[in-house]
């Protein structure tokens, strides 16, 4: 203890010990910060979740026909019956699915049009499977975008998953306002695009 009191005021006495101390704290700091956009540390804010259960959202361009959904969204599911740890699924065409959790902001049992079309997944219980649900979602939404978005172009296929936390919006929300519908229209493409051509999003 006496030879810590010692070494501490050592540095208390010492106007260049000081400033040594402080400068390598505050190196350290930022270095420290510097290990996130590196990626020598990932970090994330809470925790992956294994559920029982996902959501799949399929949505094809505005103005495409009931057929068209129904085509993409059979090429989902038939990527998805080859998971044998998926224990069943089903189809809501042209509408979204019940409220649940992960809808719950998102609108999800509002939607009414041809070109929309929900897929819920229900999976073996967490406890008797050795892959976790969103380590499945990462492995099949690169495989089922490859396959199924190039049937009918323009498609978005979105993988969702039951948060950790509590309900949220997307992470980054976009509203258009105005009164002229054909500038919206125009406007909003341009902000999708933009958007779309972001990387990280």
């Amino acid at each position: 203890m006496k030879n810590l009191e010692k070494f501490i005021y050592a540095i208390l006495d010492s106007k260049t010990k000081k400033r040594l101390v402080i400068i390598l704290t505050a190196a350290a700091f930022f270095l420290s910060l510097l290990m996130f956009p590196t990626k020598l540390v990932l970090a994330k804010m809470l925790p992956g979740k294994s559920a029982n259960t996902y959501s799949i959202y399929v949505d094809t361009p505005a103005g495409s026909s009931i057929d068209q959904t129904k085509k993409v969204s059979e090429c989902v599911i038939g990527y998805l019956k080859k998971e044998p740890e998926i224990m069943n699924l089903e189809l809501f065409l042209g509408q979204g699915i019940p409220l649940d959790y992960a809808g719950l902001v998102k609108g999800a049992s509002m939607k009414r049009t041809e070109n929309v079309a929900e897929i819920s997944v229900n999976l073996t219980d967490k406890h008797h499977r050795e892959e976790p649900s969103y380590l499945m979602v990462q492995r099949l939404r690169p495989v089922i975008q490859k396959a199924c978005v190039p049937l009918v172009r323009g498609t978005n296929i979105k993988f969702i998953e039951q948060p950790s936390g509590p309900p949220t919006l997307a992470s980054i929300v976009v509203e258009v306002h105005g009164e002229n519908l054909s500038q919206i229209r125009s406007l909003a493409v341009d902000v999708a695009d933009s958007l779309s051509n972001t990387e990280g999003l």
